[in-house]
């Protein structure tokens, strides 16, 4: 389990503590996200150190995830690489610490560095909104059945500009004909 305490952590603010591990993350994301049907074993490489005065991970996640198919639910194998760089603060260094306005930073639970949860949190991140299996991607077929099919966005942007609108077919009713 990655979890140290910023006392531990306090000793490293001129040589980060470098990290290599491989952890077994399976049941964490599947109970974070159902969906989830297989994990590999999650490589992390990396260090925590300090910077500007404010705890730092600097993360490569490397993992192959198993996650349905957004069209027909069949299992895809997704392979993620994750490169992250977090910055964490206590309430002590809080007030002096320098950093930009715009960086995100994360406060810290029980003084104490989770990166388990960190790792986590990036590898649902870095699952795509859309998954496809090889043969998906390379037909561009689209599910159907009885009286039903999927279209793509692009074409029912297609068939609504070839359609006939019934609200001006109303209107033309309202007008008087054009008399020629």
């Amino acid at each position: 389990m990655l979890v140290y305490p910023v006392r531990q952590l306090e000793k490293y603010r001129q040589h980060p503590l470098q990290i290599e591990q491989t952890l077994n993350l399976q049941a964490n994301l599947q109970a974070r996200d159902p969906q989830v049907l297989a994990v590999d074993p999650v490589k992390v490489k990396g260090e925590v150190g300090w910077e500007k005065g404010l705890l730092y991970s600097q993360l490569v996640i490397t993992t192959n995830l198993t996650y349905p198919s957004t069209r027909s639910l069949q299992p895809v194998v997704i392979p993620i690489k994750a490169q992250v760089k977090e910055f964490y603060s206590d309430e002590a260094n809080q007030s002096s610490a320098e950093h930009e306005e715009d960086e995100l930073i994360i406060p810290l639970e029980n003084n104490c560095l989770d990166l388990q949860a960190a790792i986590e949190d990036n590898i649902l991140l870095n699952i795509p909104t859309q998954v496809l299996t090889n043969s998906e991607k390379n037909t561009g077929s689209m599910p159907s059945g009885n009286d039903w099919n999927v279209i793509s966005e692009d074409q029912y942007q297609q068939n609504q500009k070839h359609a006939a609108n019934p609200q001006w077919d109303k209107l033309k009713k309202l007008l008087p004909p054009d008399e020629k």
